[in-house]
């Protein structure tokens, strides 16, 4: 391929063998389905999922449905809702490479455009545009990072919007002129900031670079141009969001497809709702706690953890006083692990987060950051978290996690992956029982979609979901 990186991406979009997707890459799209619709079923409640439901209210009815409510928005209203439902708790997929949330942005996006598209879809049609949306924000990483997350910008929202509008471009089958256009406006409109972790505007990045994508797609389609230098000219995504000489696209899209990134790098899935910075410290304090038996925080007499220094810039929440707070908090995070064996969903709720004993503890523990040896690696495996705990009674653990649960390499299987969203659709309903031919439904539907001709399982198994009906 050839041509600048806008070019090159489109290209790729355009021209990319459906039959090239590997078995295995296939496999684990149904998951990232199946995991993000749990995600987005379970983030339905939460306030900003409100919230962003409440500001598209009035701008019209639509045909794309908000996942969980019953409420059906024009399309791009109904992704950047969806989408903030998604990352509401943090619980979505993840890659190190982009240090991001793909699956996030990337299927609200293509499940609006779904609907109204003039020719009908399947399964399939929506896992290839999945596949191949990833693969750009696999290489998008691989260019930029992490010289460009540690300058402060949120890669889901960055990179993201460029995979979600790559991923609708190949859905729609737009052409590469189109493609290219579209993915060049999407680096105008794709933005947001680290430092509104710990807020809505968190989990609203991923809702806005959905819109983005999509609506960047439809101006493609409709005729907009954009340059075509956008990503790697001399005033660009390059120059202006990346250190002096660090991007480099070149090398990235020489990849694109070979191999494909999902093999290559993996997609990370969430067993805790909180940044994942925090997780490694939590499996150490996992293994620390169940390595003394510990059943009674009140026998603690000292808790230390030790984290790369640029992770904990990004958990800035010592004693959180909310529940977006929490998720940033490693204090917090280690604190519910030690006094409950998990960081469950629950661990996470405003009344759980309110615990005066948790509290108490998150304020007794001290989290030190280090420099690390290899700051180009956003996860460096021989550079593992800590967590040193000593009880009263004198005895003592000290626990180093290189790879934490659901990181590449230590993958969700199959039954974990239905067990999770099993959870998620639990707190939806908010009960301790699971219907189980509702919920058998979904995951059937997420689970089978290489082999559906159509995508109609898929929305009336999710789309009708309020979560507001139980009550009624």
């Amino acid at each position: 391929m050839t041509g600048t990186a806008v070019q090159q991406f489109a290209d790729f979009v355009c021209t990319t063998a459906r039959e090239r997707h590997p078995a295995s890459a296939l496999e684990r799209a149904e998951f990232a389905v199946l995991d993000t619709l749990g995600c987005t079923l379970l983030g339905a409640e939460s306030e900003v999922a409100r919230v962003a439901r409440r500001a598209a209210d009035g701008w019209g009815d639509g045909s794309a449905p908000v996942f969980g409510s019953g409420q059906c928005l024009p399309p791009p209203w109904a992704a950047m809702a969806n989408g903030a439902a998604a990352h509401a708790l943090d619980l979505d997929d993840f890659t190190f490479i982009a240090n991001d949330h793909p699956s996030a942005v990337m299927l609200p996006a293509l499940l609006a455009a779904c609907c109204g598209h003039e020719r009908e879809l399947s399964g399939m049609d929506l896992l290839d545009a999945y596949l191949v949306g990833l693969e750009v924000i696999f290489r998008l990483g691989e260019a930029v990072n992490m010289g460009h997350y540690k300058l402060g910008w949120h890669t889901t929202s960055t990179l993201d919007s460029l995979g979600a509008s790559a991923a609708v471009c190949r859905l729609r089958r737009l052409d590469t002129a189109q493609t290219a256009a579209a993915l060049s406006l999407t680096t105008s409109l794709g933005s947001g900031y680290v430092s509104q972790f710990g807020t809505s505007g968190k989990p609203l990045h991923a809702g806005f670079a959905a819109k983005a994508g999509l609506l960047a797609a439809s101006l493609g389609a409709a005729g907009a141009t954009g340059q075509v230098a956008a990503l790697d000219g001399p005033v660009s995504f390059a120059s202006l969001l990346v250190p002096e000489g660090e991007a480099d696209f070149s090398g990235a899209t020489a990849k694109l497809g070979a191999p494909w990134g999902i093999e290559e790098h993996g997609l990370g899935a969430k067993v805790y709702p909180s940044c994942g910075y925090a997780h490694r410290v939590v499996d150490a304090a996992l293994a620390v706690r169940a390595e003394l038996g510990l059943q009674d925080i009140s026998q603690i007499e000292s808790v230390t953890a030790s984290l790369p220094d640029f992770h904990l810039a990004v958990l800035p929440y010592g004693v959180p006083r909310d529940r977006t707070e929490a998720l940033f908090s490693a204090p917090f995070c280690i604190a519910t692990a030690l006094a409950t064996g998990g960081n469950r969903i629950e661990d996470f709720s405003d009344e759980a987060v309110r615990r005066e004993e948790i509290r108490e503890l998150a304020g007794f523990i001290r989290v030190d950051g280090r420099v690390t040896r290899r700051p180009e690696l956003n996860f460096d495996p021989e550079d593992p978290d800590v967590v040193e705990l000593r009880l009263a009674d004198g005895r003592s653990a000290r626990a180093a996690v290189p790879v934490y649960t659901g990181a590449p390499g230590r993958d969700l299987d199959r039954e974990r992956y239905i067990a999770k969203f099993g959870d998620c659709y639990r707190h939806f309903r908010d009960t301790s029982d699971r219907n189980t031919g509702e919920a058998d439904a979904m995951i059937d539907a997420a689970l089978t979609l290489r082999t559906r001709p159509d995508l109609t399982g898929l929305f009336s198994s999710f789309a009708g979901q309020d979560p507001d009906a139980r009550r009624n």
